[in-house]
């Protein structure tokens, strides 16, 4: 490159980046496409999966800007902000549904799985699951505002 030549700067591949939103795990999908679950179920689970990511599985936050270089406090304040809205949703939910979620949402459990491990049929798991993203979506519209801090 000569020296007289403007250096210009090339972004790094984006392959390393997080997608804003995750895929759907396969039994939320189709339960949102039969239409057991509404789009207020889905936004709860997704919210529910993205602070346990971030603040049970040390995962970075998707929507973080990565302009800072990690000079900035926003990504520890972001992880707080999970860490404590998790607490909260296990201090409501418990072990064991929050287990269901964790198969669920985090391990992408088929629905047979999830019958055999809850010791259900799967129609009752399909109900177990509705109702409890119903719990989750209501709990969340009531949650203290200071825990949306982060």
């Amino acid at each position: 490159m000569p020296a007289d030549s403007p250096a210009t700067h090339t972004p790094a591949p984006s392959d390393t980046a997080h997608p804003a939103e995750l895929p759907l795990p396969t039994v939320i999908e189709v339960l949102h496409r039969i239409g057991t679950l509404n789009a207020q179920h889905i936004a709860a689970a997704r919210f529910w999966a993205t602070d346990y990511r971030i603040g049970v599985l040390g995962e970075d936050d998707p929507n973080l800007d990565r302009t800072s270089f990690g000079l900035s406090r926003r990504p520890l304040n972001g992880r707080m902000g999970s860490i404590n809205r998790y607490r909260y949703i296990h201090e409501i939910i418990g072990n064991r549904y929050e287990r269901v979620l964790i198969a669920t949402m985090i391990n992408n459990m088929p629905m047979h799985e999830l019958a055999y491990h809850t010791q259900h049929n799967p129609h009752d798991v399909a109900h177990m699951i509705a109702v409890l993203l119903e719990f989750l979506t209501r709990q969340y519209d009531a949650m203290p505002g200071h825990l949306w801090r982060g």
